[in-house]
């Protein structure tokens, strides 16, 4: 009987262990201990930002997600034509990069938030191209642009 429960017990904490493990991958902990929790949104402008595009030869070739909160930050980075695939921190230090270049404004016009968008990530030949954006103070922009 003791040995049965000792078995159980061992499975049941390696499947919390890997189920744990999965679920945070896109939580990055790097810098996080010198935000500043009222500065959502100062460095970039954004606090979320979601990219999908889509090429003639293939569905969501790009799909990224930058999501900050007062308690985490999460990022995402897939780009399934030059075959990365960056979760948290590794994603994070790539949309670095990307996000200084990129230079939103929450009054800037539709059209050139996606051209803008697409020039930064890199990914002119899109078919769609979806951009959602919340910017520091504002409601969630919900952009679509088909070619």
């Amino acid at each position: 009987m003791k040995k049965r429960f000792k078995g159980i017990f061992i499975v049941l904490c390696c499947a919390i262990f890997v189920l744990a493990a999965c679920s945070n991958r896109n939580i990055v902990t790097e810098g996080e201990d010198e935000k500043d929790k009222d500065s959502l949104g100062s460095k970039y402008g954004f606090t979320f930002l979601n990219v999908v595009a889509d090429t003639n030869e293939m569905k969501e070739a790009l799909k990224v997600t930058y999501d900050e909160k007062k308690d985490k930050t999460e990022a995402m980075y897939e780009n399934k034509i030059d075959d990365f695939y960056l979760h948290g921190n590794a994603a994070m230090e790539k949309l670095d990069k990307i996000f200084e270049e990129l230079e939103l404004d929450p009054e800037m016009d539709d059209e050139d938030m996606i051209k803008k968008a697409s020039e930064a990530f890199e990914i002119n030949d899109y078919k769609s191209l979806q951009l959602d954006v919340k910017f520091k103070g504002f409601d969630t922009k919900k952009l679509r642009m088909t070619k």
